[in-house]
Formats: structure tokens, C-alpha cells, sequence
């Protein structure tokens, strides 16, 4: 690559923003159901980073990475089923990155794209913010696997619910 192209790709982020690493302490909680119960996960396995204006306190950009294999429900056999069920070998990661983020106080706006089992879609986030030591985000939104086309895992001949609900909470130092 070009060294002058190098330097301009950098130059916004030296001149607009820090970029800040996503930090292990981010986690990712989702919820599933089907008739005979209700369950949750979690992920902390997040990388990516988050670009903002400390000094107008604005945030430019986000990229989140997520392995599914680092989803974990606390029953080993419904994880690796369920892995199964969303192609990791093929789809190995879950990602998002912000188009704009506007924000009101504390509250942020976040528009961009999620691309989950080889699928990327458009989607609108709320998230409460805060960068008093770095940068927090923390909120939740639901996707319908149809969506993602992925196969909804059956158990006793009835399919698990095809809405999922995902908490995020997203530190970044």
C-alpha cells in the first residue's frame, strides 16, 4: 500500500478522534425461548474499537467483532447444537459497524450494519453512553434469525422462537 495513502486513511483519526480497544470486561447477553423454556447466554469474547472526540465528546465510528463460539448458555449440548445450526465453521464471527452515530446527552443513536451468519443488514441502535473513563455503551435490540436465514433448532418437534433478544454493554479503554 501507497505510504501517502497510509497517512491519508490515518489522518481523521488524528486530527478527529482516539480510537479506543474494546476491553474484556464488554459482554454480550442474549435470550432465547421455546414453549418448554426460556433461556440465556453470553458472550465477553468482543474485539473492535470505538473512535470518538474526546474534547467535543462525540463518537465518529464502532466495529464490533464477536465469536459464536465464545456464546455460552451454560449447557454445553444446546451451545454446540446450536452451533451446528449457525454454520460457525463457515460463519465463524457476528460483526457490526457503525454508518452514523448521533448523540442527545447520554443517548446515542447508532446506525450501521450487522452482518451475522453471512448476512448484513441495516440496523438502528439505542444505546446509553457515557465517557467518563473512556468509553461505555449499553443497551439491547432483537433480530429474527429468519433474517440471518439460519434453521431454528427444533426440541420436541417444536422450534425454538424465532425472535432474539441481545444486551450489550461495551467498554472501551
Amino acid at each position: 500500500m501507497n505510504p501517502r495513502f497510509n497517512f491519508l486513511y490515518l489522518l481523521p483519526f488524528l486530527v478527529y478522534g482516539q480510537t479506543f480497544e474494546i476491553t474484556n470486561t464488554s459482554k454480550i447477553i442474549y435470550f432465547g425461548s421455546h414453549y418448554t423454556s426460556d433461556w440465556q447466554g453470553h458472550s465477553s469474547g468482543i474485539s473492535g474499537r470505538i473512535v470518538f472526540d474526546a474534547g467535543n465528546q462525540t463518537a465518529n465510528s464502532c466495529s464490533l467483532r464477536v465469536g459464536l463460539a465464545t456464546f455460552d448458555s451454560g449447557i454445553s449440548n444446546r451451545d454446540s447444537n446450536m452451533l451446528t445450526y449457525l454454520d460457525v465453521f463457515q460463519y465463524p464471527d457476528v460483526m457490526f459497524v457503525s454508518n452514523e452515530i448521533s448523540l442527545d446527552g447520554i443517548n446515542a443513536s447508532i446506525n450501521g450494519q450487522l452482518t451475522f451468519h453471512g448476512i448484513t443488514k441495516d440496523i438502528n441502535l439505542i444505546a446509553d453512553i457515557s465517557f467518563t473513563d473512556g468509553f461505555e455503551a449499553e443497551g439491547s435490540f432483537t433480530i429474527l434469525l429468519s433474517d440471518y436465514e439460519v434453521e431454528r433448532p427444533a426440541l420436541l418437534f417444536k422450534k425454538i422462537e424465532n425472535e432474539m433478544k441481545l444486551k450489550f454493554h461495551i467498554v472501551a479503554k
